[in-house]
């Protein structure tokens, strides 16, 4: 009696009795087959197939897993990137398994190199930053020793244009180079100050030797930067300053009691 093999679909048919298959009414396909000795062949012809395809599936799925690219992206060429990163790993792990990996690019020497450069680099920028203080610094400290000369000038053209001192206008840029030596400014004042930096004191040994003092001193060796000292064309004579002052020579002779009472009277102190 003949034997009938009865498939869901098409495909599953064994290729050998595919072209023997009808399609019955309820949608699945049927094989008549005569003898028992073909049905059991193609029975086992089956069994084998369908192993066959659970094998390829099960085989299918762990080569998406293992690398990520799904069958249906096999044609945009992601497995050929997968094939050169497994190519990199394979000799990364045969660099690793001669030794040669972690003598050449070990971690220690990895970090060792990072925290050498982040330290050149932090050294560098504390290098610029130490710069850039440094030049605010002297710019501060020049533009603080132009305002203290330019305190020190206007003081002295000041006491120059006094008539009792009697300098002539332009004989100023002649005296301020030593008045800029001998003066310095502190707080609010200007005070005479030696190389050493100790007060320079007046004729009355107790005051700070005042601008108007120090000016009138300067006869003696520049008379000719004063108005009417000797040589200058103008009243006065060879022994005496200007405006009935003493020279410095008379002012020596003086008793310090009579260089007080002469300072006070001519308002050098």
């Amino acid at each position: 009696m003949p034997a009938k093999l009865t498939y869901t679909t098409l495909a599953e048919v064994p290729e050998g009795i595919r072209e023997f298959a009808k399609e019955g009414d309820d949608g699945q396909y049927v094989v008549v087959v005569d003898g028992a000795d073909k049905v059991k062949e193609f029975r086992d012809k089956n069994i084998e197939v369908v192993k066959e395809r659970d094998s390829l599936t099960a085989a299918l799925t762990q080569y998406e897993q293992v690398t990520g690219v799904p069958l249906p992206d096999l044609e945009t060429g992601k497995l050929s990137d997968f094939a050169s990163a497994l190519e990199s790993l394979r000799d990364t792990k045969k660099r690793v398994d001669d030794g040669t990996l972690v003598e050449n690019t070990s971690l220690e020497e990895a970090a060792a190199n990072r925290v050498t450069e982040a330290t050149q680099t932090m050294k560098a920028q504390l290098a610029e930053m130490a710069k850039d203080r440094d030049a605010h610094k002297n710019a501060r400290v020049e533009a603080e020793r132009r305002a203290e000369s330019m305190q020190v000038e206007n003081a002295v053209r000041l006491v120059a244009s006094d008539p009792d001192v009697g300098m002539h206008d332009k004989a100023v840029n002649f005296i301020l180079p030593h008045a800029l030596q001998t003066f310095k400014v502190e707080g609010a004042n200007v005070t005479a100050k030696a190389a050493d930096g100790t007060v320079i004191y007046g004729s009355d040994g107790v005051t700070p030797l005042t601008i108007k003092e120090w000016l009138i001193k300067q006869r003696d060796d520049s008379d000719f930067l004063f108005k009417g000292a000797k040589g200058g064309g103008a009243s006065g004579n060879g022994d005496t300053a200007a405006g009935g002052r003493l020279t410095q020579a008379e002012l020596d002779k003086m008793k310090p009691q009579q260089r007080m009472q002469y300072a006070r009277k001519h308002g050098l102190v």
